[in-house]
């Protein structure tokens, strides 16, 4: 299912090329403010910039959340695994890493590569 979802992902990330939310005015870049240039050529070479839409964080939460929850022992295992991909989905709007559409688009390419995948 992950291998699914990135693959998938990738002609999107071509046809639609689009920047995180940090990067633009009036939002705060988490990591700039902790020292951490994500300009810095290096790092660059290991990660696409405009590469938000849709949300591969969100896409691989809700594949392993769901997968865990499953084969979890007791409600409150169950619990805690359905609540990940929330979780880091608040997590990825709230760094700017994300707009509420790339989250949308990773949650509904996660549950679609867990259905093709099984």
């Amino acid at each position: 299912a992950a291998i699914i979802a990135f693959t998938a992902a990738l002609p999107v990330f071509l046809a639609f090329p689009t920047a995180p939310p940090r990067t633009q005015d009036g939002f705060v870049d988490t990591l700039a403010d902790r020292g951490i240039d994500l300009g810095h050529p290096v790092l660059v070479r290991l990660y696409n910039p405009i590469a938000a839409m849709p949300s591969h964080h969100v896409a691989f939460a809700v594949i392993t959340g769901k997968g865990l929850a499953a084969r979890a022992a007791g409600k409150v295992g169950r619990g805690g695994w359905r609540g990940y991909a929330p979780l880091v989905a608040i997590v990825v709007l709230a760094t700017g890493n994300h707009f509420v559409l790339d989250v949308a688009a990773g949650a509904l390419l996660g549950t679609v590569a867990r259905r093709l995948a099984r």
